[in-house]
């Protein structure tokens, strides 16, 4: 049953991503087809500027958040006692494909910025995912596509 129900809130914050993305899509789109660029090429552009340049809210579950955030939380104690570990996103050098990863060292970021600043792990972690802003949406231009394909074809029938 909780797999149930985490797989409807997944969803639900996928939606919500979608959501916030196509906000800040539409209206990119607009501005570079007044520009005059063929609707490819405009599409192709305002997509890759809205992943880039959005500031959207971390849709992430709590739980998942906590058990990720936790793991590299400790990761940093034992970098700290000279164990082989990363600190941080440009120490590790991810490959830019491994969006969901650098989503939650950012996350993991802000939650030991607070945790300095003497709040748990839980609260912290729970003011950023409602409060927070990430510095980009952490999806793929593929997957963006995809999820303008669908709605452009309902905006074009309007």
């Amino acid at each position: 049953m909780k797999d149930m129900k985490s797989e409807i809130q997944q969803r639900y914050l996928c939606e919500q991503r979608d959501k916030e993305f196509l906000e800040l899509y539409h209206p990119t789109l607009d501005a570079m087809m007044e520009q005059g660029m063929p609707l490819s090429k405009a599409r192709r552009a305002a997509v890759e500027f809205t992943i880039a340049n959005g500031h959207p809210h971390y849709h992430v579950d709590l739980e998942r958040a906590y058990r990720c955030v936790c793991r590299l939380l400790n990761a940093d104690d034992k970098k700290a006692c000279n164990a082989r570990t990363y600190r941080n996103i440009d120490e590790m050098g991810l490959p830019k494909r491994r969006l969901r990863q650098q989503m939650y060292y950012e996350i993991a970021e802000h939650v030991s910025r607070l945790l300095k600043r003497g709040m748990s792990v839980e609260s912290a972690l729970a003011h950023v995912l409602n409060h927070c802003r990430a510095s980009r949406f952490f999806i793929s231009p593929a997957t963006a596509l995809t999820k303008i394909c669908t709605y452009s074809r309902t905006r074009a029938m309007r």
